[in-house]
């Protein structure tokens, strides 16, 4: 009998499952680097993050890592993280700035629509599957999203009402938000976080539109007053790039996903009880906070809606078709 066919077969069957072993190896093995807009550890979003690479890294036994970089530690723009992500710059990012990468996730800022926790919590379902399929056509994962308390307008001048928004130097956090600025005679300046805090310094801008669990604890030494008109929510993505996502094994893969997913809902969860506890102490370390007058509400609202029919139409019969399914989630 002829065994040489046999031995070869084996021979063959022995190497390849070798390099399978070798392979499997050094694909279970993975070290991504991950960047957030975020300046500091001490806000929910980064302490999610860190939470997260922690966890994962636990979860599955060291053969993945993540080392998280904070806003202005890289040489990447906070307007530049879906580009990164997407170029394999890094592998993951915490995106608060994706609007002009991803121009259909600026519904959810357009001024005076959403003003609400509730409404937010139902828009927030309507604009996932859009944004998820949005990155999906640049080569990113959308792993979870999140969003701040509603961001209000705060000043190192005098600022207790819409009116005493004229001439002011407003740092905002979108195009859409800009134009609330402009709508009550203020100027609108786009700086990153990390940028912020000279900014003020020198008055490059006379105040900003953040929640108190975000900006207001990390600016408060530069900010005098906060007037609480609602102009818009801060959203924010937890996002992979799309070829490094799909070397990691699928148990990774699904730890990372249900991991980010929980991240986003605990962010949400700790910037908002975050945001009390942080008021609270910002009134006894002296910044007036006025609470918004009903009257500047109805203003507000009057003056911007005519702009989100003017945004959407501008952006593509998409843009229109998914304002109008968030007008009517959010006001059923």
């Amino acid at each position: 009998m002829n065994r040489h066919p046999f031995r070869k077969a084996l021979a063959a069957l022995v190497v390849s499952a070798t390099l399978g072993l070798a392979s499997a190896s050094a694909f279970a093995q993975a070290t991504w680097s991950a960047y957030s807009y975020n300046p500091a550890a001490t806000v929910a979003p980064v302490k999610g993050v860190l939470r997260l690479a922690s966890s994962v890294e636990k979860d599955t036994g060291g053969s993945f890592k993540m080392r998280t970089h904070m806003g202005g530690s890289l040489p990447i723009n906070a307007q530049n993280i879906t580009q990164a992500v997407a170029d394999n710059v890094v592998q993951f990012g915490d995106d608060g700035f994706f609007q002009g990468n991803i121009p259909i996730g600026g519904i959810m800022r357009l001024p005076m629509l959403i003003t609400t926790n509730e409404e937010m919590d139902r828009a927030s379902k309507v604009i996932y599957p859009y944004l998820e399929a949005a990155y999906a056509k640049k080569g990113v994962v959308l792993l979870g999203y999140y969003h701040f308390p509603i961001q209000t307008a705060w000043s190192r001048k005098p600022l207790n009402s819409l009116d005493d928004l004229r001439n002011l130097k407003m740092r905002v956090t979108s195009p859409e938000q800009g134009e609330f600025v402009r709508r009550f005679g203020g100027l609108p300046v786009t700086v990153s976080s990390s940028e912020v805090p000279s900014a003020l310094d020198r008055g490059v801008v006379d105040g900003v539109f953040t929640a108190a669990s975000g900006g207001g604890k990390l600016w408060k030494d530069l900010l005098k007053t906060q007037y609480g008109i609602g102009a818009n929510y801060f959203d924010a993505v937890l996002i992979a790039n799309k070829e490094a996502f799909d070397k990691l094994p699928p148990d990774t893969q699904k730890k990372l996903r249900d991991g980010a997913a929980e991240t986003a809902a605990w962010i949400n969860a700790e910037a908002q009880r975050d945001e009390g506890e942080v008021s609270t102490k910002l009134v006894a370390d002296g910044i007036v906070m006025t609470p918004a007058k009903p009257g500047d509400v109805e203003e507000g609202r009057k003056r911007l809606a005519p702009y989100w029919d003017e945004w959407a139409k501008a952006k593509g019969s998409e843009a229109v078709a998914v304002l109008a399914k968030i007008r009517a989630a959010i006001k059923p």
